[in-house]
């Protein structure tokens, strides 16, 4: 497949600060997104290299585990250094020289499930990748912080082979601080335990932002990682920059952690006005609400919890609707995915969008959200309603659950390019004949064929690569 991006033979420099700004320029409205093209799509986090181990046999997950030291399997926690993840690695490779693997291979078998793999990942990376490779119309570069090491060189070389253009920038020259790394262990079942090193990536500050090389003269959107928050005037430069140039902003809260630490700065991006599309995970949606007891919707997700009136442990479709309507008072768009159970959307002026999860294998969850949101924001790029964006959202989401790690191949790219597009083909011709706008409604006000219409595109992907 040739690439839309020719690789960049050397990073950007340190030290040419973005030019500054101040105030955020009026978003463009809604449905003028479907009298331009889709554009170019910016991702601004971190870029984290991948390290991709495939446990599937249970005797070895347990080796490796107390081999590693990790009493409790799964989850996210950070390391201090970048030997930490070597000396990770070591453990694992122990195992596998001391005979571990997959019992049943023969020797007459190559069998390469314990070898690491790797690839260009971070939240924002991977929606960038969906985006490029969905190949809906839309260009995409993504923009972040590398070290002077082999690492970083390999990140750059593989995102730009995803037909993502890479905008990194390096540390500066007396900085021997590593590029960022991930190691993730995936258990049958798709379990992870993930253990991270941040390293150069927590390097990029807002005077660092690149504004001219990453959006050039006409973006449409900036897609921002939630982890950006633990930096917020970073966030907020690439906001402005962004705005002034009359792009959309769309912004992925990541995880719960970053919703409750770093909420003074979430609210204040919200209420500023610099944020256009939210996208929350249950979770997330769940912490929002949780944390707010000043608001209407938050005093209802409390009361309901406290009263017993929903199970403490599931996060209900009224839960949803009261964290959309929290999001929506900062946004014009909000958006809640629910794992297996599908997604809901909703635009500020009420317009809805439900997708039903689709029962398949899951091999790895890891990049499953950022595939959802590639697919949701490949739609609404190109004028889709919110039925359509959740339900291209949900079908590319649910590839993502099949593979090992955040990487589709370009084959299946291909695959979900077709449906996606059939979603969105759908989506137009259903308007077309209602005489409805972006919002999917008709003259009652009706739902239920649209939303039939749209997800019979999406439920195509059940049988595609199951």
């Amino acid at each position: 497949m040739a690439h839309r991006f020719a690789s960049q033979t050397t990073p950007v420099s340190r030290g040419a600060p973005a030019s500054a700004s101040s105030g955020a320029a009026g978003a463009p409205a809604p449905d003028a997104r479907r009298d331009r093209s889709p554009g170019l799509v910016v991702g601004l986090g971190d870029p984290v290299s991948d390290i991709l181990v495939r446990l599937d046999d249970a005797d070895l997950a347990r080796r490796v585990f107390a081999k590693c030291g990790i009493d409790e399997p799964g989850g996210c926690l950070p390391v201090d250094s970048d030997a930490d993840i070597q000396r990770l690695l070591t453990a694992c490779g122990d195992e596998w020289v001391d005979g571990a693997g997959v019992p049943t291979a023969t020797a007459d078998e190559e069998d390469d499930s314990c070898e690491p793999s790797f690839c260009p990942g971070g939240s924002a990376a991977n929606v960038c990748k969906g985006i490029a490779n969905l190949s809906l119309g839309c260009d995409a570069a993504f923009v972040g912080m590398i070290g002077r090491d082999d690492v970083g060189r390999r990140y750059q070389s593989l995102l730009a082979a995803q037909n993502v253009r890479p905008v990194l920038l390096t540390t500066a020259p007396d900085d021997d601080v590593s590029s960022a790394q991930c190691l993730s262990l995936v258990e049958r079942g798709g379990q992870r335990t993930m253990r991270t090193f941040l390293g150069a990536s927590l390097r990029m500050q807002a005077g660092d932002f690149p504004a001219d090389e990453a959006f050039g003269e006409a973006p449409r959107l900036l897609h921002v990682e939630g982890y950006t928050l633990y930096r917020p005037a970073l966030a907020k430069q690439a906001m402005r920059e962004a705005k002034q140039r009359g792009a959309l902003v769309s912004l992925d809260l990541a995880s719960f952690e970053v919703v409750r630490n770093c909420r003074a700065a979430l609210v204040e991006i919200l209420t500023e006005g610099h944020v256009d599309l939210l996208f929350a995970n249950e979770d997330e949606a769940a912490e929002l609400l949780r944390g707010d007891s000043d608001s209407e919707e938050g005093r209802a997700f409390q009361e309901r919890r406290s009263s017993g009136e929903d199970e403490a442990s599931t996060f209900s479709r009224r839960d949803a609707d009261d964290a959309m309507r929290w999001m929506l008072r900062h946004c014009s768009f909000a958006t809640v995915s629910l794992g297996a159970r599908g997604c809901v959307s909703m635009d500020k002026a009420g317009s809805r969008g439900v997708a039903p999860g689709v029962r398949v294998p899951v091999v790895d969850t890891t990049g499953a959200g950022d595939a959802f949101t590639a697919g949701y924001l490949a739609a609404f790029l190109n004028g889709a309603s919110p039925q359509a964006c959740a339900s291209a959202g949900c079908a590319v989401g649910t590839a993502a659950v099949q593979v090992l790690g955040a990487e589709l191949s370009f084959a299946k790219w291909a695959e979900l390019r077709s449906v996606v597009l059939g979603v969105v083909e759908r989506d137009g011709e259903f308007r077309r004949a209602r005489g409805t706008g972006a919002d999917g409604e008709d003259e009652d006000g009706s739902r239920a064929s649209h939303e039939r219409a749209a997800n019979e595109g999406a439920s195509v992907e059940a049988s595609v690569g199951a």
